[in-house]
């Protein structure tokens, strides 16, 4: 075996999961759309608005804390509410008096949402679960209104703990009532007229709420403060938005040796195609925690993003589009990257040893870590058996230049430039031996608590699942028939009866299969399947499954007996009763 073919294969490898097993909060896609009512006039329209799940797990796991008066202004987020406030202004349209419409349109709208406390929000976080309290439902109907160019500012009653807005209009509003005068309150040479954002009654702008006559509130101001939202909600007028699609996909962007960062090439397509339209990259390592980034749809609505992390572990993506004024917004797939160190660019093969780029006083961790086994994933499920299904690709994971040289000394290693920070590191040529640059899954039965095990194998291991003593064991090996860039399916069956697992190419077409009745003679408890050799390589997956092997399949794999079963002897008597009885209550109708 070459240098060239053992690399650090487990902490090279890149492994991409879409599956039940990925955090509950991730892994529940919505895309609902929310009907909301407002009035001008005589007249009332609807207008339909759909949140990207990726938005309101953004908001959601951000969890805001606000600790003093100004931190309120941190959770108005006008760009997340452009395309309602558009809507709103649209079909208002430009008359008199219009930013007074405009802003009793948004108040009749926030009132629809049920009052009640379920602590400081976003308002996304608002509008998906129609619920909020003085504080939430104030944010959300200044970050629509700002969004719809009015200047507002939040006034902060604390002497009744009330929070509403104040609204800048160039003339006195209406109201509802007609004695009433209009309040407002002075803020930088400005007049803000109140306007009260709780259901307790259709409120106008000016209405003044008998809770807080004669209160002086604290004026908030929303000049920049805002922080910038990574995507927006979508809405249409009248009719409900038309659904739409997101795709993504994975590779391996070109490697550069002065940048040992892991670089992934993000990229897919939306449908309907539009050009010109903004997507957004979502990653985390926690599950809780996002990062974004954007990009645009060409032409023919596709996309790519190089996605750059020095971080190796757990990371969590997915891509969404916020639709547009005919379509909801769209979420892709949500993958789960495991994450090595990066791939040794350059490598050196000597006769007595093995040379490669990494950083100092790394080569005894390196060597080290090399040696172990490395789980990915490890889950553990109590059943009479289970089933493992799902679908899988290859693709090289990093750029890999070898010099193979015959002196003890590398003699090219003069004429490359080392880049500042790295040296060559020193390997032994034995490290072969202990080497994890297989891959694959290990599924495995101990009294009826069944596990899936996703890791890379040394070469120790595979000898040994060959072991001729190693009954209890099945091995498939497909590393040779899989290729790289195309699509396969792997499902497996586990129970007490029976083992089977089948490869299936993007067509269907049978790769390579395996069945195995369990006898008393030899007590099968384990499968392994391996599908790769990893060196400079990465898997991704997706719509993995890991799950208890369900009834009907348990039925047909063992099927009970009966607790209670009639002989065919005793149905035929049965039957013969039933008719005797029969004849001798007619003939006793007869006769009487």
């Amino acid at each position: 075996m070459h240098y060239k073919s053992y690399v650090p294969g487990f902490l090279l490898t890149i492994i991409l999961l879409q599956l039940s097993i990925i955090p509950p909060v991730l892994s529940n896609n919505f895309d609902q759309t929310y009907s909301f009512q407002f009035k001008y006039g005589l007249l009332d329209q609807k207008i339909h608005v759909s949140v990207p799940p990726s938005l309101y797990e953004y908001y959601r796991n951000k969890t805001p804390n606000p600790t003093k008066d100004a931190d309120y202004a941190k959770l108005v987020t006008p760009q997340a509410f452009k395309s309602m406030a558009e809507n709103i202004k649209t079909f208002i349209g430009n008359k008199t008096r219009s930013e007074e419409q405009f802003a009793n349109a948004v108040l009749t709208l926030v009132h629809q949402i049920e009052y009640g406390d379920n602590g400081a929000k976003y308002p996304i976080e608002t509008i998906v679960e129609e619920l909020g309290k003085c504080d939430t439902l104030s944010v959300l109907a200044a970050s629509i209104m700002k969004a719809g160019g009015l200047d507002v500012v939040l006034l902060y009653f604390k002497g009744v703990h009330h929070i509403n807005i104040g609204v800048f209009l160039p003339y006195q509003p209406y109201g509802t009532w007609w004695w009433q005068q209009p309040a407002s309150y002075e803020f930088e040479g400005k007049k803000y007229f109140i306007a009260e954002c709780t259901p307790a009654m259709d409120w106008k702008v000016g209405d003044v709420p008998p809770l807080l006559q004669g209160q002086i509130p604290t004026i908030i101001s929303l000049e920049n403060t805002q922080t910038p939202a990574p995507a927006q909600v979508s809405s249409k007028l009248g009719n409900p938005l038309n659904s739409s699609k997101i795709s993504i996909n994975l590779s391996s962007a070109a490697s550069n040796i002065n940048n040992p960062d892991h670089t992934i090439n993000v990229y897919g397509s939306i449908k309907p195609p539009y050009p010109n339209q903004t997507i957004t990259l979502y990653t985390s390592q926690d599950g809780i925690i996002y990062n974004t980034l954007d990009t645009k749809t060409d032409q023919t609505g596709n996309y790519s993003i190089n996605w750059n992390t020095k971080s190796t572990g757990t990371h969590y993506i997915r891509t969404s589009w916020s639709g547009n004024s005919e379509n909801t917004p769209a979420d892709s797939e949500i993958m789960t990257l495991f994450l090595g160190f990066p791939n040794s660019l350059i490598q050196f093969e000597t006769q007595n040893y093995y040379y490669m780029y990494g950083h100092p006083g790394f080569g005894s961790y390196l060597l080290g870590i090399r040696q172990g086994v490395e789980e990915f994933l490890n889950i553990q499920l109590l059943a009479n058996g289970v089933t493992l299904s799902g679908e899988f690709f290859v693709f090289t994971s990093g750029q890999m230049i070898t010099i193979p040289e015959t002196g003890k000394i590398p003699i090219n290693i003069t004429k490359i430039n080392i880049p500042k920070g790295l040296q060559p590191l020193r390997l032994p040529q034995d490290i072969e031996e202990t080497t994890n640059d297989q891959f694959g899954f290990i599924l495995k039965n101990n009294n009826n608590n069944y596990t899936l095990n996703m890791r890379s194998l040394d070469d120790n291991e595979i000898i040994l699942s060959h072991n001729q003593d190693e009954t209890n064991k099945i091995f498939m090996n497909t590393s040779k028939q899989i290729q790289e860039n195309k699509w396969y399916t792997v499902e497996a069956l586990i129970s007490e009866i029976e083992i089977t697992a089948s490869i299936r190419d993007e067509y269907g077409n049978l790769v390579e299969k395996i069945t195995q009745t369990k006898t008393k003679e030899q007590n099968i408890n384990e499968l392994q399947i391996l599908l790769i050799n990893n060196t400079g390589k990465a898997v991704a997956f997706k719509n993995l499954r890991f799950e208890p092997l369900s009834e009907t399949l348990r039925e047909k794999n063992n099927l009970p007996e009966p607790y209670f079963q009639f002989p065919k002897y005793a149905i035929f008597v049965l039957l013969l009763s039933i008719a005797l009885i029969g004849t001798i209550y007619t003939k006793k109708r007869i006769l009487n």
